[in-house]
């Protein structure tokens, strides 16, 4: 008899180290999964992040390119004289000298020389290139580093 019941406290220590690491094996599964899927929602994130940046990438590169080939071609065509710029201009009138009629001076326009006109649309370029680039950038921050909701 003291046998028997020598085995089944053996047993049932053995039951109870059993249920006790079934539990805790339990407990780590449960855990591991809700890693898992902390994991898999960060790498779905870093994904969709990923995939905005790259068509925010596109979209700012041929918007660029874009512009740079408008650029060229005012640029080639203010060389030319295709295209000339000029600036409001108020000529004071001589005196003792008639007014045509028609003539309207809040109308009267002076040509820029083309070599200066050329600087100006570069400096322009430059200006409009650097707005680009900000916008750029600022569309990157708001895509990759404030938190979409």
């Amino acid at each position: 008899m003291k046998i028997l019941a020598g085995i089944c406290a053996v047993l049932l220590v053995g039951l109870l180290l059993a249920l006790w690491r079934i539990d805790h094996v339990s407990t780590s599964l449960t855990s591991a999964t809700s890693t898992i899927a902390t994991l898999e929602a960060a790498a779905e994130s870093r994904r969709n992040t990923q995939r905005l940046l790259l068509d925010l990438d596109t979209k700012h590169t041929q918007d660029l390119t874009n512009a740079q080939n408008t650029n060229a071609q005012l640029r080639a065509a203010v060389a030319t004289g295709k295209r000339r710029l000029s600036v409001k201009a108020t000529c004071p009138t001589v005196r003792g000298t008639a007014s045509p009629t028609g003539m309207d001076d809040d109308q009267a326009r002076a040509d820029i020389d083309p070599a200066s006109a050329e600087r100006i649309v570069t400096i322009a370029n430059d200006g409009d290139d650097a707005i680009r680039a900000l916008n750029g950038l600022q569309d990157y921050i708001t895509t990759a580093c404030i938190p979409r909701k």
